[in-house]
């Protein structure tokens, strides 16, 4: 070889050994980065893992807690609510009912090592050991879960254990005082999966280790000073991975530090024992990173030593190139051939690629098993008789891929003779997509008329210019009632009816003519075979079929769509009780029409009351009499409209004499209606407008009618016409009523509370919660300014139901200053009493602020009650079985009946402060409180005194047997903080 052939053999080689050794440099690069990423997202996730299985630990062992907090508190509750009766019922017994009472629950409950009654210094009153340090840890941050266990710290006991303190109030100035076994705590922790060295603990707050799933002796080691605990929270905190200060060990660390009870746990998974399979990983992983550089070097050396021969093969290689791009000139048409004695296929590189094939040569046998079981002995039979020279080889056959996919093969061949011997050679190409959009063709074809045949709406084509059906449907022979063959033998005419014809040729012309209106949809009328018309609406598309000018059209059935709308249209319009004109649809029609008219609001009060009391069938009899009257007068006057749920409107149009329609109107809402079995007398309020004096727009008109209906009503009157200082009333009421409801959105009112006292020794019996609405000024809007409004607009519920939930809220402050027994009583209104789920709002209120029944009481008027007395029973019955109390308030002063009053469940009877006054000294004002002493003690209730202002009059009530005073000599009404600070003041100078 000449040094000019050398050097570009030479750089041949070189050549492919720099690629070799940039590609396995690149290799070895990706392959350690591949790893690395995988042992890095390994360890990731297995750390992320542990943390989220020892979260788990904490949130579980969380839930088992509380169970066993819980379980706990019901028992110590129950002994305390025992305790409380026993001291109710028999006083002299009851510390020994009580102690025997504790001793059956210590049996009962192996958890508990003692239990003993003691005071709020911790004295014990009745047996057992007390605990100086009682005040210390009965604090509101060590209640467990808002309920009435208190947690205390830690005390060893004679044994050589540990034990919990804990206690529950039984009554005011008694606690029970319980000493709980750590084992409860030990069971919470035992038995989960932590591994080896991992742990579960439970510990108090102020670093003591009440269980320890690992060690349980660990409870009489301190945890390490100083504790440093994350605030508390709802959520399980990860905290990552630490060394144990205990033991040394490093772990995976979750903590639970809950804010609804004054301990915290603690879980950790071992960080060796979690990290064990990841560092086998690593081994691995460095093992394999090595071995491939063994194998890069072995290939580098191998390559080399290949190279020189690899220059030898370069014109084989540049003649496989250009055969290549021969076959990708042809158009990816692979070559073959069969040489030699016929047993043996060889193909090009191109068709190996084609079909996913492995090597470039088969077996003829291995090749035609590849061939799908159909076309194998038919392309057998013509590979033979191409060999034999009979025929030239030209056959599609189906061949079977490695991946198992199917392939539609176009091969053509011929025998070619040479020196050599025999040959037989050709072409093979992929026709598969070819065949597939035939059958695509086909198949959408075949839907198509799938399609057109079985929808299930009406469809026909037929010719433009004779009107002649050419195709139609199955849906619109069964809709038409025709066969197929009727059909093609008609036209569109026949399908309509005779007077329309002119139009559907008409809309033929415009077709023709290339108008659009005549595809345009219409509701028109179509006639089946039986002469039975219906509505239809036609869509149209213009199209050529078989060569002719002809449009396809749906026919869609409209008619009951139509009257359904009919009948909706009517409904809109009408009230569907009275088939009278709704208020709306009579504005519209007055609008519409123009002109003058005058409008009379009627107002019947007291047909609602006939459905109240003698049922809703009574009422419709009432209302349809009703409507008889004033449709019939609207009839001969102008027009009547139905606003349920008790006024009618009279619009007298143009032409009719308002003053004659006003009083036929007086005289038929006058007159007794007849009932099924009685007459009724219903009380007309009628207010008067008229356009365009008092409105140009119908709505102005008919409201300004019903704000003088209004006004008759709060003046007395039967018929009041609008004016403006009218409109200007309603309208500052309005005002208010929108700065009342966005008080109650912005939270600006508030409660302030008037103690109720014992008459005989002074001390707090309960507060009453009184509503103030404060301004930015420093004053108050008084009650008497809003009451009347939101209970006259409804706001009054929405009010009331603030008022209930801020007495809870203000009854759990109480509770948490240590005047739990101190019960709000709440001022409820009769469209309160008889319009809302007052129980629901009062229930849902205790419950809410894990009340005591009979934290919260009621007070209402007795005139409150004789709005309805039967409902009211009703309500008041099931307060009572609630635990509300219910108190009467202003009593003395309604009219209502002593029958009646002596079966309401009641508690208490408020005196007014009307008969208070100058009771001291004023005859008749003491003979009527004496008597209603006398009344409320022999019913068995409390009587409560108001307004007492100065102390003559508080000795007196002392000296008549009063039970309960309230008044500004008692003390006046005052925000929750200052009668908090007036409680203690008054506590500690008893």
């Amino acid at each position: 070889m000449t040094d000019a052939e050398s050097g570009p053999v030479s750089r041949g080689i070189a050549h492919p050994l720099r690629s070799v050794s940039v590609f396995g440099a690149v290799i070895a690069l990706l392959l350690a980065a591949m790893l690395a990423a995988m042992l890095w997202s390994d360890h990731a996730n297995r750390m992320q893992a542990a943390q989220r299985q020892s979260m788990a630990l904490a949130a579980g062992s969380d839930r088992l807690l509380r169970a066993e907090l819980s379980t706990m508190e019901r028992a110590l509750r129950g002994a305390a609510r025992d305790g409380r009766e026993y001291f109710r019922q028999t006083p002299e017994q009851a510390p020994a009912l009580l102690a025997a009472s504790i001793h059956g629950m210590l049996e009962r409950n192996p958890d508990l090592a003692t239990i003993a009654l003691v005071d709020n210094a911790g004295n014990p009153l009745s047996g057992g050991r007390g605990d100086p340090t009682l005040p210390q840890w009965i604090l509101p941050q060590n209640r467990v879960m808002d309920g009435d266990l208190y947690v205390g710290g830690l005390e060893a006991t004679a044994e050589g254990g540990r034990v919990l303190l804990a206690a529950v109030p039984m009554q005011p100035d008694q606690w029970l005082l319980a000493r709980i076994r750590l084992a409860v705590f030990q069971r919470v922790v035992s038995g989960l999966d932590t591994g080896r060295l991992g742990v579960v603990s439970i510990g108090s707050r102020d670093g003591h280790l009440l269980a320890h799933s690992l060690d349980p002796a660990a409870v009489e080691r301190p945890l390490p000073r100083p504790l440093r605990l994350p605030p508390a929270s709802e959520q399980t905190l990860a905290l990552g991975v630490a060394d144990s200060p205990m033991d040394g060990v490093r772990r995976i660390v979750a903590l639970s530090v809950p804010r609804d009870y004054p301990l915290f746990l603690f879980a950790a998974l071992s960080y060796d024992e979690v990290m064990a399979p990841w560092r086998t990983y690593l081994y691995v992983a460095i093992g394999l990173f090595l071995l491939y550089l063994a194998g890069f070097a072995y290939l580098f050396h191998s390559v080399r030593g290949n190279a020189r021969r690899q220059a030898r093969l370069t014109d084989e290689l540049r003649a496989g190139a250009a055969e290549l791009a021969l076959a990708h000139k042809v158009g990816k048409v692979g070559t073959w051939s069969i040489e030699g004695d016929g047993a043996w296929v060889h193909w090009s590189d191109i068709t190996r690629q084609m079909f996913g094939l492995e090597l470039r040569g088969a077996s003829l046998e291995a090749f035609l098993g590849q061939v799908c079981d159909e076309d194998r002995e038919l392309l057998r039979e013509e590979l033979a008789r191409a060999w034999n020279g009979e025929e030239a080889l030209d056959m599609t056959y189906r061949f079977v891929l490695p991946d198992g996919g199917l392939r539609w093969l176009s091969v053509r061949g011929e025998r070619v003779d040479s020196q050599r011997g025999r040959r037989l050679a050709g072409a093979v190409v992929d026709v598969s997509e070819h065949l597939r959009n035939q059958e695509r063709a086909q198949e959408a074809e075949r839907q198509f008329r799938l399609l057109f045949d079985r929808n299930p709406a009406p469809f026909w084509i037929f010719d433009v210019d004779t009107l002649q059906f050419l195709e139609v449907n199955r849906a619109a022979m069964e809709q038409y009632g025709y066969s197929r063959e009727e059909f093609l033998a008609m036209t569109i005419l026949d399908i309509r009816p005779e007077e329309e014809w002119s139009e559907v040729k008409q809309a033929r012309d415009d077709a023709l003519d290339g108008h659009g209106r005549a595809l345009a949809p219409r509701v028109r009328m179509h006639r089946r075979k039986d002469g039975s018309t219906f509505e239809v609406v036609g869509h149209m598309a213009q199209l050529e079929f078989d060569g002719r000018a002809a449009c396809l059209t749906l026919a869609e059935d409209v008619s009951q769509r139509l009257a359904y709308e009919r009948d909706l249209a009517y409904r809109a319009s009408h009230d569907p009780d009275t088939g009278l004109l709704t208020v709306r649809a009579l504005a519209e029609q007055l609008d519409a029409d123009g002109g003058g008219y005058t409008i009379l609001h009627i107002q019947l009060r007291g047909l609602r009351l006939v459905t109240d009391t003698l049922g809703r069938e009574a009422g419709e009899d009432v209302l349809q009499a009703m409507v008889g009257r004033l449709g019939a007068l609207g009839a001969r006057h102008g027009l009547t409209a139905w606003q349920p749920a008790e006024d009618f409107v009279v619009a007298v149009t143009a032409g009719h004499d308002p003053q004659a329609a006003l009083e036929a109107l007086l005289e038929a809402a006058s007159e007794p209606v007849r009932g099924r079995d009685s007459f009724h007398q219903l009380e007309p309020r009628i207010g008067v407008a008229s356009c365009p004096d008092d409105g140009e727009r119908a709505d102005q008109v008919l409201g300004r009618a019903a704000q003088a209906a209004h006004a008759a009503r709060e003046q007395g009157v039967v018929v009041s016409r609008f004016d403006c200082r009218m409109a200007a009333r309603h309208a500052e009421r309005l005002q208010l009523a929108g700065r009342i409801r966005r008080a109650i959105d912005r939270d600006e009112f508030e409660l302030h509370f008037q103690p109720i006292r014992h008459a005989a020794d002074g001390t707090p019996a309960l507060l009453e919660a009184l509503l103030r609405w404060p301004q930015p000024d420093g004053g108050f809007i008084p009650p008497s300014d809003f009451i009347q409004l939101c209970e006259d607009t409804g706001l009054i519920i929405v009010l009331g139901r603030w008022v209930i939930q801020a007495a809870a809220r203000a009854q759990r402050e109480l509770a948490a200053h240590g005047w739990a027994g101190l019960p709000i009583a709440v001022n409820v209104s009769a469209v309160q009493l008889f319009n809302s789920d007052l129980l629901g709002e009062f229930v849902a209120a205790t419950e809410a602020n894990g009340l005591a029944p009979g934290a919260l009481q009621m007070e209402l008027t007795e005139s409150c009650l004789m709005h309805n007395p039967a409902q009211a029973m009703q309500v008041l019955k099931s307060l009572n079985a609630r635990g509300i109390a219910v108190s009467l308030d202003d009593f003395g002063t309604g009219f209502s009946s002593m029958s009646y009053l002596q079966h309401l469940p009641l508690d208490s009877l408020k005196i007014d402060r009307c008969f208070v006054t100058d009771v001291e000294r004023n005859p008749r004002n003491a003979a009527i409180c004496r008597a209603l002493l006398s009344l409320g003690h022999s019913m068995g209730l409390v009587v409560i005194a108001e307004g007492v202002e100065n102390q003559a009059q508080l000795d007196w009530l002392v000296a008549h047997g009063c039970d309960q005073v309230q008044g500004y000599l008692l003390g006046q009404p005052m925000p929750l903080a200052e009668v908090i600070a007036l409680l203690a003041l008054s506590c500690d100078g008893a």
